[in-house]
């Protein structure tokens, strides 16, 4: 089983719009879907064929229909209901340029962190467990690392700033940056593929036990606690969206090394999982990964 903890999910309201500011904008097309990195990976699994289970928290209204939205696309969840606010909206406007406005969402107390807790008891060592998203609490993440790790199972953290630098004491099995996350952990902008691999080593001395970093257009690679170097070309197409993409490659990423237990057909399947949902409306289909498999090539080298 693949667990997914999403502690903030959305309703991401989707729509096409040239957005004129100061002036009443209309829409040419809008789609509603249930969001949050989290719930995106298990949706993705689903599509993928794993089985998944998303974890997390919902309020109010907006929270049942995100629960109800969920049971529609038969994905199992346990989404824990919090005593006030409403689970967020997530607006995603796609006109000249991608523009995005996150919502916040209901604040976590010490006792909803206890409650996740005693969900996770059922985690057992074969499992995988993917934290992904904001952490509005810095601790709260690190806490539920500390309880997996008596379990030995495999943590997968997908976060950034602070509350990953926090958590890598933990020893999570995989993190996921992206180039300019990376690069912000250590001040540096405008990162190259080299100095990348060079900052990815650096995490793995702080803790981490392997990193992938997704470069966008410039493909993704993997480097390993063995300190083998995987290097995977992106998949030739037109991008329309970029939400969820990099929670795609996560769940490509884990079906592959599930079914083959080898790192670099992991990051071909990641890869091509990732791109399918930047060529598609939402997240990419099985039929369209499995279609573009066929452009990824991973390079392997020691480094």
């Amino acid at each position: 089983m693949i667990y997914t903890i999403t502690t903030n999910p959305s309703l991401d309201y989707t729509v096409e719009s040239e957005i004129v500011l100061g002036q009443i904008n209309r829409t040419s097309s809008e789609i509603i879907y249930p969001g949050g990195k989290g719930i995106n990976v298990s949706l993705a699994l689903q599509r993928l064929g794993e089985e998944t289970r998303a974890l997390g928290f919902a309020a109010g209204r907006i929270g049942q229909t995100i629960r109800d939205m969920l049971d529609d696309l038969g994905c199992p969840h346990t989404l824990l209901e919090l005593s006030g606010g409403q689970s967020r909206i997530n607006v995603k406007v796609r006109g000249l340029m991608e523009t995005a406005i996150n919502g916040r969402g209901p604040d976590l107390g010490a006792g909803d962190l206890v409650r996740l807790l005693e969900l996770l008891q059922d985690v057992k060592r074969a499992d995988t467990v993917v934290i992904s998203g904001w952490a509005q609490n810095l601790a709260f993440y690190g806490s539920i690392l500390q309880q997996l790790e008596e379990t030995g199972c495999m943590t997968v953290l997908d976060c950034s700033g602070e509350a990953l630098w926090q958590c890598l004491e933990c020893r999570p099995f995989l993190i996921k940056p992206n180039l300019t996350e990376l690069g912000a952990l250590f001040g540096v902008e405008d990162l190259e593929y080299s100095e990348g691999v060079d900052l990815a080593h650096q995490l793995q001395l702080e803790g981490a036990r392997n990193v992938l970093v997704s470069m966008g257009g410039g493909g993704a690679f993997l480097l390993t606690e063995a300190r083998e170097l995987y290097f995977a070309n992106a998949c030739s197409g037109r991008t329309i969206n970029t939400v969820g993409a990099g929670d795609s490659l996560v769940a490509g990423f884990l079906t592959g090394l599930k079914q083959t237990g080898d790192f670099g057909k992991a990051l071909q399947l990641g890869v091509a999982a990732g791109s399918a949902t930047a060529f598609s409306d939402w997240l990419g289909t099985r039929e369209l990964t499995m279609e573009l498999l066929e452009q990824v090539h991973v390079e392997k080298s020691a480094v």
